[in-house]
């Protein structure tokens, strides 16, 4: 059985800050639920140019937390080193 999260984990590491639009439609999910993960802490975002940018590496992050996806799915290094440095 294939991974749902093999994929757009891969959609994830191509660009380290993404809208929340295109997270929602990347990860499948709502844009409320993404506000509201924002809210809680589950994931980091900033205000840029009046946009809220959402950062890829903590969305990896807290599908790491929720066993959604292992490290070793993750093939771009750098973002492994940054999940190391930020303790996900």
């Amino acid at each position: 059985m294939k991974d749902m999260f093999e994929e757009k984990i891969g959609e994830l590491e191509e660009y380290r800050w993404i809208t929340i639009q295109e997270c929602s439609e990347k990860m499948g999910i709502s844009v409320r639920t993404l506000y509201k993960y924002l809210n809680e802490g589950k994931i980091k975002g900033v205000i840029y140019l009046r946009r809220r940018m959402i950062d890829s590496i903590s969305v990896i992050g807290y599908l790491l937390e929720k066993k959604c996806l292992e490290i070793n799915q993750i093939k771009n290094e750098e973002i492994k080193k940054q999940l190391n440095h930020s303790n996900w």
